[in-house]
């Protein structure tokens, strides 16, 4: 954009939502002042001047007020209305046009921070960008700045009109959308796969819907989008739940379609109404080349966006979950955490017990418990042993001399007991229990 604008002989128009001081505001400076190139400006100058800003997290009221006074006054003609969304710079139009339409607003983020798309244009679609311009500059400005920095009402001139436009999409005031029915017709007719990015989104408009429904048609669907608490809960839990593939970026701003890897779309709306319905926003559709650098775009923010939304996951297959507190996202371990208990055990019923025992994960920042239980048990004295040999395999009721002469029945388990034998153990549950194994301790490991 920056050489572009140093090759300026006549004329540049530039428009964009948010602006803020940086190198293009400089270049266009320079054009002004060496090569009296005339620099005229569509901007959203009112919502800039309210306590909040939405779509950037540093803009700072002050400094746009001195950007204003300091370099915009007495340089460039400089109009605005509350809904002019679009981004683009058209240079010498009528000459040799250059053109680029971006997605990102001319500050600092949107061109060294955010993931972001922009589109060179071609002289055509430069031609059709500048009708755009003249005419929405004229007939649907409502304030212009001034010598004195302030603001003056304009009326309309109404002495021009829309014309067909070819090569560019347009949400305009007039209430022409070519933009949304080219996206609607485009969703309708996936056949296999979408893929899109957005600011902002709003399930209940008719291009969300359409998208929608072509997920619950198993086709794949993959959105990339910021992640704020108010936009997840009330707009992308229902397109989790009807399988669209969700992933995040905290600084996402780029609006664009990709419809079967062939039909390829950048604009400068959100998803919702004032984007599609309102406004002025302007895009277009890629030819080929473009598309397949769309694909491959995509592609890349699948591999590298750092947080996706799931619907359902394995706990174990995770390491770190996020989760919103405090109006924020941040990360939790989920940890594997160990418990060991031992116990001297004299029936087969404690044994049971001991075994059967249920362990509760205790909160959510753990995704293992595993636990080791040691059983202590009596090991078998060689007078009760079969003709002192150990004939046991599992486990087995052996009839044992006593005191007095006194038999009783006891159980006897090997090292090889396992605790999906318990269902036979319950049968002798009274009985006294041995184990085969001098070393008098039987250890089950379960997770």
């Amino acid at each position: 954009m920056i050489k572009a604008i140093d090759s300026a002989k006549q004329i540049i128009c530039l428009q964009s939502f948010l602006i803020q001081d940086n190198a293009i505001i400089r270049s266009l400076l320079k054009a002004v002042q060496e090569r009296d190139v005339k620099v005229f400006i569509l901007s959203s100058a009112e919502a800039r001047l309210k306590e909040t800003i939405e779509e950037v997290d540093d803009f700072i009221k002050e400094r746009y007020i001195q950007l204003l006074d300091n370099k915009f006054k007495n340089h460039f003609v400089h109009r605005t209305a509350e809904g002019f969304h679009g981004k683009y710079i058209i240079v010498d139009p009528n000459t040799q046009p250059t053109g680029f339409l971006a997605t990102n607003n001319f500050t600092e983020n949107g061109f060294t921070k955010n993931p972001e798309l922009a589109v060179e244009l071609n002289s055509r679609q430069c031609e059709d960008l500048f009708k755009i311009f003249v005419y929405h500059f004229w007939e649907h400005s409502t304030d212009e700045q001034t010598a004195d920095n302030e603001f003056a009402k304009v009326k309309a001139a109404n002495k021009f009109v829309l014309p067909k436009l070819e090569n560019i999409l347009l949400t305009s005031p007039n209430k022409s959308n070519s933009l949304n029915e080219t996206l609607l017709a485009s969703i309708n007719n996936a056949k296999k796969t979408i893929s899109f990015s957005t600011f902002l989104l709003d399930k209940n408009i008719g291009l969300v819907k359409a998208i929608l429904d072509k997920a619950k048609q198993n086709i794949s669907v993959t959105l990339f989008c910021r992640l704020n608490e108010k936009q997840f809960n009330e707009q992308l839990k229902e397109l989790l739940e009807a399988g669209i593939q969700i992933y995040f970026h905290p600084l996402t701003h780029s609006k664009s379609i990709l419809v079967d890897s062939i039909d390829g779309f950048v604009f400068t709306a959100n998803l919702t109404a004032n984007g599609l319905d309102k406004g002025l926003e302007v895009g277009l559709k890629l030819n080929d080349q473009q598309t397949e650098d769309l694909k491959t775009i995509h592609q890349s923010w699948k591999d590298t966006f750092p947080t996706k939304a799931v619907k359902v996951a394995n706990v174990k297959d995770m390491e770190e979950i996020q989760v919103f507190k405090d109006r924020k996202l941040l990360p939790k371990n989920l940890l594997e955490d160990k418990k060991e208990e031992s116990k001297k055990i004299e029936k087969v019923a404690d044994l049971l017990l001991f075994l059967n025992q249920i362990f509760v994960i205790k909160d959510n920042s753990t995704k293992t418990l595993r636990v080791k239980l040691t059983a202590e048990i009596e090991y078998l004295p060689a007078k009760y042993k079969v003709n002192g040999v150990e004939k046991f395999e599992r486990f087995e009721i052996l009839e044992v001399e006593e005191d007095k002469g006194k038999k009783t029945k006891v159980v006897v388990i090997n090292s090889k007991f396992e605790i999906c034998d318990n269902d036979k153990l319950k049968e002798w549950s009274t009985l006294k229990i041995y184990s085969a194994n001098p070393q008098r301790k039987q250890s089950s490991t379960t997770n």
